[in-house]
């Protein structure tokens, strides 16, 4: 019985290995459209037979499909098809070579992302009018003895147990494509950074290849913007600007100037995401302008200021306060309870005791408080003060944004500042997916190089679901990433020793992404080394 043809071909075959590809048809076009590595090799001097340049390409697409500290960077991608794609050997990617390139890049940070972003404005036709701009932190494991970078802060991420830099960004309204960033110590205080920030902004829109087109963009923050030097800054730079008020007397006395009837004759079409259309229960948004005065030094800036009242803001402002005065009330009664017995016999602390109880309360003022008698013969008596807590009730589910931006109504000022949330949803990214941590990364030349390296990746992340959703397709990063997750190519060995490299099957899904984006197939990128330009 003769040999099948099949079992001739078993025979011929001696291994099969697979290389994952995963979502590289994703991103490489993207890598190659902003001329990632050709930017990096004109700005970064190296007389090293692997540039720099393909080195950047590889880091950002690992902090894309499978971050990894430097010393696993070499075994991950001798797993997948990237030696043959970027034409880099993995024996040649150890983890001091990665370091020597971020110490090589560290001078020219600021250039190369400048040309990257100002790159990704002109291919993609980003819309620069609406900005949102913040400021979050990035812990790190380990002590960090030498950096002037990594210090303890404020932190955002709940741990005061670490030290931690401060990370501040721009990005676009439109799919929130990060444009600016900058690295700071985690010291850092949030009120410092207003004015530097619109003086680094004005800076990159008035670089030579952004010229030609009128930016007059209006920057939305939260409310660590709107000091009168910012405000200021704003006019006097031709800048529009949109944040909230921060609490203090004059914002309450703001709040306090509008009527509830007022508002309620003024609601807006502005509705959340969440809210299904026709949703009978959905209290719209209300919201009445009132003017509001800035003045610094010699100069005054009056400007508008939209009063807001939600329904959901005011549970939330309900329920917090309940929770705030009953907090204020047992620590004031476990006071009482402890009164004339063990230190509680001197009056002298126990005034210092209420004082430390109250300080920075946000439920001080509305209980009144009496403390009779001297040491060993004390009596603490307390109540709530009903008309102020009224008072105050009447303020729940209000607050005031702030812009001078003449052109917008009410509706769109409240759409514009709810988009801030879009900038906090790619800082998570950058401590999810992008995992930025730089472990075991003792320099701040480094760690800034490894935070440039997940901007660009926050970047390309962004302008994917972006060209996605202008296609059709609403889908996230993190979902692509999945659905493309189990792509791979496998090496076919024959008897005589050669390989021969086949792509495996691509999933509906993965064709259907592939054709609305209209990007290379899967088999370009197992055909050998591409050019990066």
């Amino acid at each position: 019985m003769g040999v099948s043809h099949a079992e001739r071909w078993g025979r011929a075959i001696t291994g099969l290995h697979p290389s994952r590809m995963g979502a590289l048809p994703l991103v490489l076009p993207i890598l190659q459209a902003l001329q990632v590595a050709p930017l990096t090799n004109a700005l970064v001097p190296n007389r090293s037979t692997v540039d720099d340049g393909r080195i950047v390409v590889l880091l950002i697409l690992n902090r894309l499909l499978a971050p990894q500290p430097l010393y696993r960077v070499q075994d991950w991608l001798a797993d997948t098809v990237l030696p043959e794609v970027l034409g880099l050997s993995a024996q040649h990617v150890y983890d001091n070579r990665l370091g020597r390139t971020l110490d090589r890049l560290h001078p020219h940070l600021g250039e190369l992302w400048a040309r990257l972003a100002g790159g990704a404005i002109r291919v993609y036709d980003l819309d620069l009018s609406v900005l949102h701009w913040d400021i979050t932190s990035i812990y790190f494991e380990g002590a960090y003895t030498d950096s002037a970078l990594a210090t303890y802060g404020y932190s955002r991420d709940h741990r005061p147990d670490t030290k931690q830099l401060n990370l501040e960004a721009d990005v676009t309204h439109d799919g929130q494509v990060p444009i600016l960033y900058q690295t700071l110590p985690g010291n850092t205080a949030d009120i410092t950074r207003p004015v530097a920030h619109l003086e680094a902004l004005l800076r990159f829109l008035g670089r030579p290849e952004l010229r030609g087109r009128h930016w007059h963009p209006l920057l939305v923050s939260d409310g660590k913007m709107i000091s009168p030097e910012a405000v200021r800054a704003c006019h006097d730079h031709d800048l529009y600007y949109l944040g909230p008020l921060p609490e203090g007397k004059a914002t309450e006395a703001l709040l306090r100037s509008v009527t509830a009837t007022e508002l309620a004759a003024h609601p807006l079409a502005y509705r959340p995401q969440r809210v299904p259309p026709g949703d009978a229960a959905f209290v719209p948004y209300q919201g009445v302008w009132r003017p509001v005065t800035f003045a610094h030094g010699d100069q005054r800036f009056t400007d508008r200021a939209l009063v807001v009242w939600s329904a959901g803001k005011e549970r939330l402002d309900a329920q917090k306060g309940k929770t705030y005065l009953k907090r204020l009330l047992n620590g004031l009664a476990a006071i009482q309870k402890k009164l004339n017995a063990g230190r509680y016999r001197r009056r002298a602390y126990v005034e210092q005791r209420l004082a430390a109880l109250q300080r920075d309360h946000r439920c001080q003022g509305l209980v009144d408080i009496a403390l009779h008698g001297t040491d060993d013969a004390m009596e603490l008596t307390f109540r709530v003060n009903r008309q102020r807590l009224a008072e105050v009730q009447a303020l729940n589910g209000r607050y005031a944004l702030v812009t001078n931006a003449g052109h917008l109504d009410a509706t769109e000022a409240l759409t514009l500042y709810k988009g801030q949330d879009g900038v906090e949803k790619r800082f998570g990214a950058l401590k999810g997916p992008l995992v930025v941590h730089p472990l075991l990364v003792r320099t701040d030349r480094r760690i800034e190089g490894l935070v440039f390296i997940s901007l660009v990746a926050l970047l390309v992340r962004a302008v994917l679901e972006r060209a996605c959703r202008q296609r059709g397709l609403p889908l996230t990063a993190s979902r692509l990433f999945q659905g493309f997750d189990g792509l791979q190519a496998v090496d076919v060995v024959w008897r005589d020793g050669s390989r021969q490299r086949r792509m495996g099957p691509t999933t509906a899904f993965q064709e259907r992404v592939l054709r609305a984006l209209n990007w290379p197939w899967p088999e370009t990128y197992a055909s050998g080394a591409l050019t990066l330009t």
